[in-house]
């Protein structure tokens, strides 16, 4: 159903991403990483698990979403529950996967219930590079890749204690039978991550496949609400059609939200659902701008609209009562279009998600 809250993972259920799947598939098959990109609620994480079913080959999925600055016990625990899942995935080949993991020195495989356990005992630290080698080693057995997925991966970018990139150039060297598909919202982080432009960089020069998911438009918009509302035997009229295509410029994770707080949670009010959107766009705002520099707030309530550097400069300034150095006002923007906040229209800033411009004057 269109109009489901989770991340799809039939092809039946994924609105008018052919050529975007297509692509990814290709990308797949064919390259060691591939990359998803594009703004928050753009359909990446469906557009990730789709092309993992369609391609057939086993896949460890990892969600990377950590709250709060990550500790090594929150690794620890993704990694658990990745390799777990892709146990309780895999019937058919899990004696192979079980051989292939037991050969990783602080990973433990238990029954009655199937579970698995990280013990790092003497060696304090996790070998990400033995479990890399092991998955290799289970390819190998298989005949086929193994995808290591890893949604929302510019988070990994705070784990600092482990070289990834490194990690990423050596599985790409080495080990033919693992490949990677990454996906992240927060753009600027990712390509930071990755060093992509950076010769100095273990992964300079190694090919990496990227596809990019962006906003419907309007006729799509007014398309999906319209078939969306069909599934549930509902229909709006073509007034209100429009202004929630206009109010949410063609961002599905809010098309599918509004759809679903009408025809799941019965709401009647679009006031009343764009609210509630507010408020979830709110809290993810607060928690990007705990222990942040009170400048992203000023910028970000000007960004309700379109504004121009030299607009944000004098408000800055203002708000301060002194000068500002451009630096200090390219670092602050850089943060914010790097994190996939604010979107560069032109030669101006604007906040890229139109839910999120409500929150902001809510700050």
């Amino acid at each position: 159903m269109l109009f489901d809250l989770e991340p799809k993972s039939r092809r039946e259920d994924l609105y008018d991403f052919e050529a975007e799947l297509r692509n990814l598939v290709n990308g797949i098959i064919n390259d060691r990483i591939t990359v998803i990109r594009g703004l928050r609620r753009t359909g990446k994480t469906s557009l990730m698990r789709i092309a993992l079913n369609e391609v057939g080959y086993p896949y460890i999925y990892l969600d990377v979403r950590f709250t709060g600055r990550p500790r090594q016990a929150d690794l620890i625990e993704l990694i658990r529950r990745g390799l777990e899942d892709f146990l309780a995935r895999n019937k058919p080949i899990i004696d192979r996967i079980r051989d292939a993991l037991s050969r990783i020195r602080w990973v433990r495989i238990g029954a009655s219930p199937m579970h698995v356990e990280i013990k790092l005992g003497e060696f304090r630290r996790l070998s990400i590079g033995e479990l890399l080698n092991a998955i290799n080693d289970l390819g190998t057995e298989l005949g086929k890749p193994v995808i290591i997925a890893i949604d929302e991966a510019q988070e990994l970018s705070r784990v600092t204690w482990i070289d990834f990139n490194a990690l990423l150039a050596y599985s790409y060297d080495n080990l033919k039978y693992v490949k990677f598909l990454i996906s992240c919202s927060e753009v600027g982080v990712l390509d930071k991550f990755l060093r992509v432009n950076d010769p100095e960089a273990p992964l300079f020069g190694r090919y990496m496949h990227f596809v990019s998911t962006g906003r419907l438009s309007p006729d799509e918009s007014l398309d999906f609400l319209r078939r969306g509302f069909e599934q549930y035997g509902v229909r709006f009229s073509d007034e209100l059609l429009m202004r929630i295509v206009n109010e949410l410029d063609g961002v599905i994770g809010w098309l599918t939200y509004i759809g679903h707080q009408y025809v799941v949670e019965g709401r009647q009010s679009l006031d009343e659902v764009l609210e509630s959107a507010t408020a979830l766009a709110l809290n993810e705002l607060r928690n990007f701008l705990a222990n942040r520099s009170p400048r992203h707030r000023v910028l970000l309530r000007e960004l309700f609209v379109r504004r121009s550097w030299r607009e944000l400069k004098a408000v800055l300034e203002t708000a301060e009562g002194r000068p500002i150095n451009d630096k200090s006002l390219y670092v602050l923007l850089r943060e914010l279009v790097d994190h996939g906040i604010v979107e560069r229209a032109d030669e101006d800033y604007v906040i890229a998600d139109p839910i999120l411009r409500r929150a902001v004057l809510r700050l």
